[in-house]
């Protein structure tokens, strides 16, 4: 089932983040300004930004694999619907519609994950997960500009499209694994606290979505902007910037697999110093890369797998914090909450960095501003890393329980 969902994903992948390494083929298609592309990226996640939350208590509701199928199925459709598009607006609309489809994969793959693996293996498993993403963004990388260069960007995006749909129908069936478990999926109750907004009154789990949040952005800006800084900085051509596009996708498999691990079996379930590397790993990444563009293909090489090691690699272990954030009864809608964090990064950092590279003319300049939030994020993550990990246990939330319960005695009482 791990094979089948990582793989599932992978497909996915491959269609949803078709726009970053075809960015080039975009821009010169619709005649967009460097601020206009990246609006790009984000645009595959302002709809899921809205429906996270709720879509996270869907997938607590009616289990992994109508959620799976349903939003797969919608985020194809819509592509095949953008590679038609004739004008700008229309295919934003579209990457917005496709990323309503999207924002219930990640609450229900993180809900399947939980109730598949015991704690000591979900870090692992996870990573093998989002793993799927990263070959998905490998394989996008290499083959997506090669087929835009010889038939064009609606091909390509159109072809991964159909891929993604018929796969979907393929999975549907070994997925039925999941219905026994959507009867067993708890009621929605109204929270731990009495409330579906009680972790916002937890300053460590607002510390871990503060960081979804502050490396979405970074995550965004990286995918939006790197393959033009390598066309326009490095002097690559459109197809060697997704070559080495791919080789970041390399450095985030490795990092999701080697941090899962790690976490599992070294760090007994801590997943917050696996967030601190790569928080550092992003900021000497981005520092190697900008002020020192004439080093050299391999150094560059170098620079870029160590980039997508940072930039990609958390995603796993955040995904899984943030379902054993929310225990056995809230995994999928604490999955959804961080993916809503994620996505609101994912939104502001690609349209940030271009408003700084329009106003300074320097890609170095950018990279150094999202170096800089990156490196305070990991600073932050480690200095609550303690509370972290009592929540993860569930001493905050037993605390929590009790101290509403005695408060509820009294007034009763009273």
């Amino acid at each position: 089932m791990l094979a089948l969902l990582t793989a599932l994903y992978a497909v996915g992948s491959f269609g949803f983040l078709a726009v970053s390494p075809l960015s080039p083929f975009l821009r010169d298609g619709f005649g967009l300004t460097r601020f206009q592309v990246g609006l790009l990226v984000p645009a595959v996640y302002v709809g899921g930004l809205v429906f996270s939350i709720p879509a996270g208590r869907l997938a607590d509701r009616l289990g992994p694999r109508a959620c799976l199928t349903s939003g797969l199925t919608l985020g194809g459709l819509m592509l095949l619907v953008g590679a038609a598009a004739t004008g700008f607006p229309t295919f934003l609309m579209c990457l917005v519609v496709t990323g309503i489809g999207w924002s219930v994969v990640n609450p229900a793959l993180g809900r399947a994950l939980f109730e598949l693996f015991a704690a000591r293996e979900r870090g692992f498993a996870m990573g093998i997960k989002q793993m799927g993403q990263t070959v998905g963004g490998i394989a996008a990388a290499l083959v997506l500009p090669i087929v835009a260069e010889q038939w064009g960007w609606r091909l390509a995006i159109g072809s991964s499209a159909m891929l993604l749909v018929v796969f979907v129908g393929l999975a549907s069936h070994p997925m039925s694994v999941f219905r026994s478990e959507a009867h067993k999926a708890p009621a929605m109750t109204t929270g731990t606290a009495g409330t579906p907004w009680w972790w916002l009154r937890r300053a460590a789990l607002l510390v871990v979505f503060g960081a979804g949040l502050g490396l979405g952005m970074v995550q965004s800006a990286f995918l939006s902007y790197f393959p033009l800084f390598a066309i326009q900085a490095l002097g690559l051509s459109k197809v060697g910037a997704g070559v080495l596009l791919g080789v970041a996708q390399t450095g985030g498999a490795a990092a999701r697999l080697g941090l899962g691990a790690v976490s599992d079996r070294w760090l007994e379930g801590r997943r917050v110093p696996g967030l601190v590397l790569t928080s550092a790993l992003t900021a000497g990444a981005f520092m190697l890369l900008t002020w020192s563009p004439g080093s050299g293909w391999g150094l560059q090489s170098v620079g870029v797998f160590c980039a997508g090691a940072g930039v990609l690699g958390w995603v796993g272990l955040y995904m899984v914090l943030s379902a054993e954030l929310g225990g056995a009864e809230h995994a999928g809608s604490m999955t959804g909450v961080g993916v809503a964090f994620l996505l609101a990064g994912i939104l502001l950092g690609g349209p940030l960095f271009g408003v700084v590279l329009e106003n300074t003319d320097s890609y170095a300049m950018g990279w150094t501003v999202f170096a800089l939030i990156s490196g305070g994020i990991g600073a932050a993550l480690w200095a609550f890393s303690s509370a972290i990990h009592r929540e993860c246990i569930g001493e905050g939330r037993g605390a929590e329980t009790a101290s509403a319960a005695i408060s509820g005695g009294s007034g009763n009482e009273a």
